[in-house]
């Protein structure tokens, strides 16, 4: 019999307007970790940071396990699939920050040494789990980002933004720990490679057959590879990519109907309408009208993508 493949899911989070962190704080985030779940994996659209004040358990990214306690720091880019579990009966303390890393980079370190693309490419390459004991530095950045957070005094955005530079520079010197990934589980890095090809392709015309041949697979293999593990079809995944990016772009700039499709890799009007209200139940036009007024991104996806975890 065939090893069943393990799903994945697809946690996304909106960032308020102007702002490159979301956090995720509090005591409903102290709690039993994958009850429910079992060992089923997620990722996210952003980069996720993980604080534990107390309790154990198991960190699974892809198909490594490691073992977190009480004042570690976990650090997982976006598109990387993950689960927290508890040891069983554990009741642990996490707090979290959603972060744009990619964006802050670009928008706010372009005086740096490195180029934006390198500092991305490198900040995004690897993931990882710190303790407090070894690295205390990275451990004060983390929880003066979440007090900042938290308590909100005068200037703390900006506050925030000088300690995402010193996050970003603290990641960079953990470069050369770079945890290798093993050969042995095929299945994630396919759809690590095919992820972040549409990330990184949406505007163009992704044709499923150019998806499959850079993982290696037939086109038909590909796609029973793909839903067997997001619970989706590669079309659904693209389109969704695509409407959470006419979203960004509708509060970015004024742009016409057809040229917002264009850039988001639509051909026709019909085309982009038909795929923004089946994903989120409202014209594009309703959509920004209601974006404008109430002041955040109202997307609701219909398809297994899921909003990020609450409280």
């Amino acid at each position: 019999m065939a090893k069943q493949k393990k799903k994945l899911e697809f946690r996304y989070y909106t960032l308020p307007e102007g702002d490159y962190v979301l956090p995720k704080l509090g005591k409903g985030w102290e709690q039993e970790y994958g009850v429910g779940y079992g060992e089923m994996l997620h990722f996210h659209n952003c980069l996720e940071i993980g604080y534990c004040y107390n309790g154990n358990g198991r960190l699974i990214i892809e198909d490594r396990t490691y073992h977190y306690s009480g004042n570690m720091i976990s650090i997982i880019p976006a598109n990387i699939p993950h689960t927290t579990i508890s040891a069983p009966g554990h009741i642990c303390k996490w707090e979290f920050l959603f972060v744009d890393l990619d964006e802050f980079i670009r928008n706010e370190m372009s005086s740096s040494r490195l180029p934006a693309d390198e500092i991305i490419r490198i900040v995004n390459k690897r993931e990882t789990l710190k303790s407090k004991a070894n690295h205390p530095v990275l451990s004060s950045i983390v929880l003066n980002i979440i007090r900042e957070s938290r308590m909100q005094q005068l200037y703390y955005k900006d506050a925030i933004k000088g300690y995402l530079e010193s996050l970003v520079i603290e990641i960079l010197r953990l470069d050369e720990e770079r945890v290798s990934v093993r050969e042995g589980d095929k299945f994630s890095e396919y759809i690590k490679k095919a992820v972040n090809f549409v990330n990184n392709h949406y505007a163009e015309d992704i044709r499923i057959s150019e998806m499959a041949s850079m993982c290696g697979l037939s086109e038909s293999h590909f796609r029973k590879v793909f839903e067997e593990a997001m619970n989706m079809k590669p079309n659904d995944y693209i389109n969704s990519i695509r409407i959470q990016e006419a979203c960004k772009l509708m509060r970015k700039e004024d742009l016409s109907m057809e040229e917002l499709g264009i850039r988001v890799g639509y051909q026709t009007p019909s085309t982009f309408n038909r795929n923004f209200r089946k994903l989120t139940g409202k014209t594009p036009y309703q959509w920004k009208s209601e974006a404008r007024s109430h002041g955040e991104l109202l997307t609701e996806f219909k398809i297994s993508a899921e909003k990020g975890w609450e409280a």
